[in-house]
This record gives structure tokens, C-alpha cells and sequence, in this order.
């Protein structure tokens, strides 16, 4: 093959890398959404580590603590809408890589006189699995911004002093 040829194909391949990572942070919105939590597993790795955002020790270990998470902290909502975009990717090596992508959650729980609306970003990691293909193995959230949440819910995005 020559280095035209072969360069051609890693392009290629990264092409389809990125679809299929983005193609996870969208599944994930839509499962959430649909409350299909069981489906969300799939998308994490089996020892996955995510922090949600909600204070120092609330690391979630497991994809099935994910899960958990996800039932008792969604279930009194009625509807959610989540939002995925401005997905950046960074690929360490040939299974790694590195995300940042923002979030916007929409959510109507019954009582409430404001939606509460979460604006913020996932940052994640992400690694190609052998049955499965590219997973998430780490998850970390930062608060943009909050509607109808309490101040201190979430932990904010560090921001640089102008």
C-alpha cells in the first residue's frame, strides 16, 4: 500500500471513530430520555468511573451504579429532553480518546413552578472495546448554568479570572 493509500485510510478510520463516539453521546441523550436505563449500560464500560457533579465522593464506580444513578435522580420527572453538541474529540492513541461535549437538559417534574434546565458540558473518556466498540470509561459533568436548580446542586465549570 503506498503512503498516500495508508493515509487515506487512517483519515477514513477516524472518520468513522468520531461518528461512532458522537454516535454514543447522542444514544445516551435519547436512552435517558426514553428511560432506557438498562440500554444506557451498554454505552459505559463495565468499571466505568462517572461524577455527575454533585459533591466530593460521589463517584460512581460501575455502569450499573450509572444506571442506579440515573433511575433515582430521573424518576420523578415526567418528560426530559437532553441535548448533546459542540462534541470535540481528541484521540490519545488508536482506542483512547478524550471528549468534550455540552450539554443542555431539559426537565418537567410535577409541583414545580420553574423546568429545571441544566447548561454544561460532559467531560469524558472514551476506549474502543473489543466486542463492543468505543465505550465510555470515565464521565465527568460541569454545570454552565442552572434553571430551577438550587445553587451548589452541581459542580460549576471552572472558569479563568478576566
Amino acid at each position: 500500500m503506498s503512503a498516500d493509500t495508508e493515509a487515506v485510510v487512517r483519515e477514513l478510520r477516524e472518520l468513522a471513530d468520531r461518528a461512532a463516539i458522537t454516535q454514543v453521546l447522542h444514544t445516551y441523550a435519547r436512552l435517558v430520555d426514553e428511560r432506557e436505563y438498562d440500554a444506557v449500560a451498554g454505552l459505559f464500560t463495565d468499571d466505568c468511573l462517572a461524577d455527575y457533579g454533585q459533591g466530593e465522593g460521589d463517584t460512581l464506580r460501575s455502569a450499573k451504579e450509572v444506571t442506579d444513578w440515573l433511575t433515582r435522580q430521573l424518576r420523578h420527572m415526567t418528560v426530559t429532553s437532553h441535548h448533546i453538541s459542540n462534541v470535540e474529540i481528541r484521540f490519545t492513541d488508536a482506542d483512547h480518546a478524550d471528549t468534550v461535549a455540552y450539554l443542555y437538559a431539559w426537565h418537567i417534574m410535577p409541583g414545580l413552578d420553574v423546568d429545571p434546565v441544566v447548561m454544561g458540558r460532559y467531560v469524558d473518556r472514551f476506549v474502543r472495546t473489543p466486542a463492543h466498540g468505543w465505550r465510555i470509561a470515565e464521565r465527568r459533568l460541569f454545570a454552565h448554568g442552572l434553571v430551577g436548580v438550587p445553587e451548589g446542586i452541581l459542580r460549576p465549570l471552572p472558569r479563568k479570572d478576566l
